[in-house]
């Protein structure tokens, strides 16, 4: 039966789940909100549903004040519409950059199997991004940026360590273009091969946050982490994190989730937290290396991606390990807000510079000389992607309609959209199976936070507080100018 014209009704993206044992979920996507019950949660939704005198009354009051169901008389999807609304009057809004990734070099000292970046430049050069264009490019980040706003110069490559000068170029004209009260901090990511006295002393004075990849003990790590001569690195990686350790640096690790590590992960990550106290976690869902190789052997099912890093991040959250994926999509979830994009370029706060010193709101993109562009000119970047990629929200997309996890989504990557599908405007399917998954999770897992003891009453319900939402954190936080913190992801910081 529908709903008696002009009475009640749920508002869409509002979903009942059976979490079983007598137990159900009143979700609702966009909103970010959940109401738990036993049958009378049930039975009071669906007599609003037909226009029934409601099961509990009261009940049915909160559902209505919490928005799972207009009042006579209302629209259904107008909450919806609402977001559509902010989103589409930012057409007008000039970008604001949080974020100036840096691909110094398009060379690397080693050949890791899985690596993104070095088998999609086309036409590599030899030399580091010039310094002058560095310069240019530094000035033009800090002029279409907000002064007290948190933002990041990411350093990488290829491996940026292969040209140290550049990187202290980098760091002195930052720190000369730097207004005053300028928010902003260095990251550079490294592989940590090179790092000796010389260049750990230099990142450590200068407050440079190194994010060290490693994928585990040697057996792990140098599977897929090799050097041009095919010999594992981790010796060598080791030996790097050490140095900047003893030489004062913050380092962190970012560790790729592939076939070659899934089994192992908490044990893996147990040993990281003990061997080299990183302040943060990188703990990265593996992409296709090239659009040629979407069916590349180590990539790993979505799902049991989402399974192991909650139950990672449920493990150790009570010690403050901050994963910087799993925050990204539990964020919105605990603070019942809307997550418009997963991707910063989609929002306009990504900078990237290439070693050609082409620029471009996305790393990916930009080392296939795609959404490459030469002249600074803060229009024409907004023209180029900005304005085209707000629509990748999921509040646009109907193949999103009646998805439990619209809200926290994002829809994922331009670039694993375009590798699957050859639009970069489609959905990240991968993306969104994983986040379907972790939504779930968080559902169960606040259930088990708000339940009562014993046996479930069938007349029990419950509307979560911000207090037990904040559970699902722990001690986790995201932390401004350490390492705990996302970078070139939309959070709602």
């Amino acid at each position: 039966m529908a709903a008696r014209k002009g009475g009640p009704q749920p508002e869409t993206n509002t979903a009942l789940i059976d979490l079983g044992g007598g137990a159900w979920c009143l979700n609702h996507a966009l909103r970010q909100e959940q109401l738990y019950g036993g049958r009378v949660l049930r039975d009071t939704f669906e007599d609003l549903k037909v226009g029934r005198k409601p099961a509990d009354p009261v009940l049915a009051q909160v559902m209505q004040a919490q928005g799972f169901i207009t009042a006579a008389g209302g629209q259904a999807e107008a909450f919806h519409r609402d977001l559509m609304r902010q989103e589409d009057t930012k057409t007008e809004v000039q970008p604001s950059f949080t974020l100036l990734r840096i691909l110094l070099t398009d060379v690397c000292n080693l050949s890791c199997t899985y690596c993104k970046v070095i088998p999609n430049v086309l036409a590599p050069q030899a030399e580091p991004t010039d310094a002058d264009r560095l310069a240019e490019v530094i000035d033009f980040f800090f002029t279409h940026s907000e002064v007290s706003r948190p933002k990041i110069i990411h350093i990488t490559g290829g491996e940026p360590t292969l040209f140290f000068h550049q990187i202290q170029h980098i760091v002195e004209v930052a720190e000369r273009a730097a207004r005053p009260g300028e928010n902003f901090w260095f990251v550079i990511g490294t592989n940590a091969t090179l790092i000796r006295d010389r260049q750990a002393a230099f990142l450590a004075e200068h407050d440079v946050k190194c994010i060290v990849s490693m994928d585990g003990p040697a057996d792990v790590h140098d599977a897929l982490r090799r050097n041009h001569g095919g010999r594992g690195s981790w010796r060598m990686v080791d030996a790097g994190v050490r140095q900047l350790k003893k030489a004062g640096a913050e380092v962190s690790l970012s560790m790729v989730l592939g076939q070659h590590n899934l089994d192992r992960a908490e044990g893996i990550i147990e040993w990281f937290l003990d061997t080299y106290q990183p302040t943060g976690l990188g703990v990265n869902f593996m992409k296709p290396p090239t659009p040629d190789q979407k069916d590349y052997d180590q990539l790993i099912d979505p799902d049991r991606y989402a399974d192991r890093m909650y139950a990672i991040h449920q493990r150790f959250r009570d010690r403050g390990l901050f994963l910087e994926l799993v925050y990204r999509k539990l964020q919105p979830f605990v603070q019942q807000r809307y997550r418009f994009h997963d991707c910063g370029a989609a929002g306009g706060t990504n900078l990237n510079v290439d070693a050609k010193g082409n620029v471009g709101p996305c790393k990916s993109f930009l080392v296939m000389d795609r959404l490459a562009m030469r002249q600074l000119d803060i229009d024409a970047y907004r023209s180029t992607v900005v304005d085209k990629w707000r629509k990748r929200s999921p509040i646009y997309y109907t193949h999103c309609d009646g998805c439990q996890a619209r809200g926290m989504c994002g829809n994922g990557c331009a670039y694993d959209a375009m590798v699957h599908t050859g639009d970069e405007m489609a959905i990240d399917i991968r993306s969104c199976q994983y986040t379907k998954r972790f939504n779930r999770l968080f559902i169960d897992d606040l259930f088990q936070q708000v339940r009562p003891e014993g046996q479930l009453s069938d007349s029990w319900w419950h509307l979560p507080s911000p207090a037990e939402r904040q559970r699902l954190f722990g001690e986790v936080s995201a932390r401004p100018r350490t390492l705990s913190y996302s970078i070139g992801h939309q959070t709602l910081d």
